[in-house]
């Protein structure tokens, strides 16, 4: 049966649908200059960005940007921090989280750029403020790590890393109560070593998780940490990794109950030119932290330049996901960072990965994004959140997509059958089919617009590669290169869309 038929079935059949199962890719801009997230979580199916942008009062002053969406990814309302003695005030992508509170408010850590200090701030549900605390931990201005607040029954736990006077890193742990006093604070590991907790997870009001780096006898050395404290700061149990282990530097670890850890980590491919060169790494350690399974996977880049989870969280169907930012298979023009979503099993398999595009055009090579939290809605969809920089400007970048990985109605198309639609009046043919060199495409008429969006998409929906252009009756596509498989090729144009089976076959 034609399959141009299901696409327009299954496009009928997903408009039709309740309206928080549908995927969405948005580019927002909330009228604060620079407005970005570096982190999101999901609260009661509402989406809860955690990012940056300057206010719009007379005199701009960069400041924290807290903003709701409900799961449409329609915008709700938004609320700007600002200091009061007219500090920026800042987060990153590895430390300044946001966790929500029991209470229905939210708990976040950020820093003044140009202060010596760390804050930890505390509204209600509608992000008005209820305190703020700050701490001074060192003499060294805005070196902080303070990554997600974990709420206690009467309190919180902060961790992360602070730059002491030798300007190392240390890490360290402090317990504040309610209004955000410190009970105890401690530090762990040598003062002449440096050392970070990149991850800290509740096990319970008395047993803590903390995850990290160490490093180790000289450059493009270190090893994984990982330490479990009690309620009162003391070391229950330690363990460091060898130098530059196959679990990688550990940025994120999930534990399970029976005491087994799913981590996330960079691994050290190679050394080239005093620069390291890492891949993306999950591992599962048992309860005595020998390896039960480790996957290297995605591409190898140098250490920093971010080809990374920044969020990992576990689903509800038993199996987790990764979010953060990659690159675009090479082929794509232009090649973009862009944003990136993990699906895998607790054996470490994937499941399915996307890295959508983003989401304004024409793209340059200049354009970027990422993905700086993650999170589950009830429907089992998963939303993510970030930025995406188009040129100077910086945009919310809110990405919605199936539990299947699914961000275009092209991803169910091979699996739908039902009712038959009329064809659209205007059709295009591809020749030859099967492809195995330069790929034409026909319209049967005159073309429905002067130009349009063509993208092409795996069989599992994924787009590997797109272009705007002028519609000809007949158009030569140069996308060769393609491995042998089935493919759907799309023209947006106008109001409408229309769609082709492609099979590439080698000769």
């Amino acid at each position: 049966m034609n399959l141009l038929k299901y696409f327009l079935f299954v496009f009928l059949l997903h408009f039709s649908q309740q309206s928080f199962s549908q995927p969405f890719s948005l580019p927002i801009n909330l009228s604060y200059p620079l407005n970005h997230f570096r982190d999101m979580i999901i609260d009661q199916d509402t989406i809860i960005g955690y990012g940056l942008g300057f206010s719009n009062d007379s005199i701009p002053q960069q400041g924290l940007l807290l903003s709701k969406f409900d799961s449409l990814g329609n915008h709700l309302f938004s609320r700007m921090i600002l200091d009061p003695e007219e500090e920026p005030l800042f987060i990153d992508y590895h430390w300044g989280k946001i966790t929500k509170t029991r209470d229905g408010g939210y708990i976040m850590t950020a820093a003044p750029t140009h202060g010596d200090a760390a804050w930890l701030i505390k509204t209600n549900h509608e992000f008005e403020v209820e305190f703020i605390k700050e701490y001074l931990d060192t003499i060294n201005r805005s070196h902080y790590r303070y990554i997600a607040p974990v709420e206690l029954s009467d309190g919180y736990l902060l961790s992360g890393a602070i730059q002491r006077p030798n300007y190392l890193n240390n890490a360290f742990a402090r317990r504040v109560d309610s209004v955000g006093n410190t009970v105890w604070f401690s530090y762990f590991g040598e003062y002449e070593v440096g050392n970070v907790i990149n991850s800290s997870i509740k096990i319970t009001d008395s047993l803590f998780l903390l995850c990290g780096t160490a490093d180790t006898e000289g450059p493009n050395t270190a090893s994984t940490t990982i330490r479990y404290i009690n309620g009162e700061g003391n070391l229950v149990r330690s363990w460091e990794s060898e130098t530059n282990p196959e679990i990688g530097y550990c940025k994120e670890a999930l534990p399970f109950s029976d005491g087994k850890l799913i981590t996330f980590g960079l691994y050290l491919a190679e050394v080239v030119n005093e620069a390291s060169m890492v891949q993306p790494t999950l591992a599962r350690l048992d309860s005595n932290f020998q390896i039960e399974w480790v996957n290297h996977f995605s591409y190898i880049a140098r250490l920093g330049a971010d080809i990374t989870f920044w969020d990992m969280e576990p689903l509800s169907d038993g199996n987790f996901i990764g979010a953060g930012e990659s690159v675009t298979e090479p082929g794509s023009e232009p090649r973009q960072r862009t944003g990136w979503l993990y699906k895998f099993s607790p054996e470490g398999e994937q499941i399915w990965e996307v890295l959508p595009h983003l989401p304004f055009l024409p793209l340059s090579e200049f354009d970027r994004g990422n993905f700086a939290g993650v999170g589950e809605l009830s429907s089992g969809s998963i939303v993510a959140a970030g930025e995406a920089i188009d040129g100077s400007q910086r945009h919310i970048w809110l990405v919605k997509v199936t539990a299947d990985g699914c961000l275009d109605t092209l991803c169910t198309m091979v699996s739908q059958v039902g009712e038959i639609r009329p064809e659209p009046e205007v059709t295009f043919s591809l020749y030859p089919n099967p492809a195995s060199g330069p790929l034409h495409l026909a319209w049967a008429g005159r073309p429905p617009a002067e130009e349009g969006l063509i993208r092409l998409f795996r069989a599992n929906g994924q787009v590997i590669w797109r272009k705007q252009a002028r519609l000809e009756r007949e158009m030569t596509l140069d996308i060769g290169g393609l491995p042998d498989g089935l493919y759907f090729l799309q023209v947006q144009a106008g109001s409408g869309a229309w769609v082709e089976r492609l099979v590439v076959r080698g000769e």
